[in-house]
């Protein structure tokens, strides 16, 4: 008898198909997969290996910057109820998840028949009139925003989150009793947030006035133990959370009492509720603002003055804290601020007014070794020194996007104009940059790669994968 080819062929072919098993999560993949927008260019971001919030790797002159992306590529990823030391009860949130989740240990639903429904809890969109304050990278695909805007009960801030690369955008939880102002004001109210961070998908805090931490990505928030003290900044390197804490800080009054007064450090393991403090000498006992750089486990503490508004001494405050000596090509008689680059683990990036023009131009600073030596760079193209000061951040030592007029102010009011400028020089030449023809910039932080986020705000941001050169608009959109 003879074969038929055809029928061989097909034979073959469903020897090949392995049945895979059923289950709720395969059935909710093959539906997201489906249903997800297909956008021309769409961005490849950083792998597990590289998971992380960026901004670690900013640098700043003049006053503090909070809110921020975390470094990518430094970063290692990987509580009992306390009560809170300004609030009192539970956090009022507002939940919103895509998936319900099942019980540990629970089995499997069974696949849906194709064509059938399931019910689902509803996706918020992002609140009306969303103006963004902080952003973070948790890695994997998960990024999150802190902002304000109009939620269904009135005013909120709220937190948004997107699951898929910034390609949607939905509300994860919205908080009625706390406000953020944005990215240039410091935290002078106990219940005003000025950042956001995720040390894991899951892993997450708002801070500011005071301190929530998330579990669950974002949809449940509970009070963190800081000692009723305002976080004026706080990183993670996916297992340590670190912050700069102050006992006040003040919009109003005068130039006496303006500022942020009696700094303390915190630390704790991001699986706790809780922090300690930690012991730092040579710490200015009033500031215009501060704080913290992380490169890898390594925690640096940034800080500028009031009145002159100067960069004060950098400290290392992990391990032995130790004060960083003023490199050569700054004004001895200052500081400097750091930060890590995104892409090199012990590379730092440093600014100062420069030692033969500290009133005319900034110099920078670049080191391999954690600080020990120093190369300097002169920077005239970042202009003059001023106390609304440079807001830097660094892909590696060459790379470089500044916002200029860019950092805090203790007066509650934002500087403007801003303006964006990028290097591939270190620093020694600088091009403007308008990302989406906008010239009012409020941050910029870079990640792993050529990846450089920026925002003035409002309801979008502005990525770039060459290293702050171009940038394409993202609306934060369902």
């Amino acid at each position: 008898m003879s074969r038929d080819p055809l029928e061989e062929f097909f034979a073959r072919e469903r020897g090949e198909v392995h049945e895979l098993p059923a289950g709720e999560d395969r059935w909710e993949a093959m539906l997201a997969e489906s249903r997800r927008p297909r956008r021309r260019g769409a961005v490849v971001w950083l792998g597990a290996a590289a998971a992380a919030a960026v901004v670690a790797a900013s640098v700043v002159l003049g006053t503090g910057h909070g809110p921020g992306l975390q470094e990518a590529s430094n970063r290692t990823t990987t509580s009992p109820a306390v009560s809170a030391s300004r609030t009192t009860g539970q956090p009022t949130v507002t939940i919103t998840t895509t998936v319900t989740p099942r019980p540990s240990g629970a089995a499997p639903s069974k696949v849906p028949p194709p064509g059938s429904t399931t019910a689902s809890p509803k996706v918020l969109p992002v609140p009306s009139g969303f103006g963004l304050a902080s952003m973070t990278n948790a890695g994997g695909g998960h990024l999150f925003a802190l902002g304000s805007g109009s939620c269904a009960t009135g005013d909120c801030t709220a937190v948004a989150a997107s699951d898929d690369d910034g390609r949607t955008w939905s509300t994860r939880a919205s908080f009625t009793d706390l406000t953020t102002r944005g990215p240039l004001v410091t935290p002078a109210d106990p219940h005003q947030l000025v950042g956001i961070r995720f040390a894991t998908p899951q892993i997450g805090y708002v801070f500011g006035g005071e301190v929530r931490r998330t579990t669950d990505g974002g949809r449940s928030w509970r009070p963190v133990a800081v000692g009723g003290r305002t976080v004026l900044s706080l990183e993670t390197d996916g297992t340590t959370v670190w912050m700069v804490t102050a006992a006040r800080c003040a919009h109003r009054g005068t130039a006496a009492t303006l500022g942020c007064s009696d700094l303390q450090v915190r630390t704790g393991a991001v699986t706790s509720s809780s922090t300690s403090p930690v012991p730092v000498s040579g710490i200015p006992k009033v500031v215009e603002n501060a704080w913290i750089a992380m490169d890898g486990p390594d925690a640096y503490l940034n800080a500028t003055t009031t009145g002159a508004q100067q960069p004060a001494r950098a400290i290392r405050v992990s391990g032995t804290p130790t004060v960083l000596s003023v490199p050569k090509g700054c004004d001895p008689s200052q500081g400097l601020t750091l930060a890590a680059t995104a892409n090199t683990r012990g590379t730092l990036v440093g600014l100062c007014p420069s030692s033969d023009a500290p009133d005319n131009r900034y110099t920078v600073v670049t080191s391999t070794d954690r600080g020990a030596t120093w190369r300097p760079r002169p920077a005239p193209g970042l202009g003059n020194p001023t106390a609304a000061g440079v807001w830097l951040t660094a892909t590696d030592a060459d790379h470089l996007v500044a916002v200029v007029q860019g950092l805090p102010s203790s007066t509650g009011e934002p500087t403007s104009p801003t303006r964006m400028l990028a290097s591939s020089t270190g620093g020694a030449a600088w091009t403007q940059v308008a990302p989406g023809g906008s010239r009012d910039t409020a941050w910029a932080g870079a990640a792993g790669g050529g990846l450089v986020y920026a925002f003035s705000g409002g309801g979008s941001y502005w990525l770039s994968h060459d290293a702050g050169s171009t940038f394409e608009t993202v609306p934060l959109r369902r």
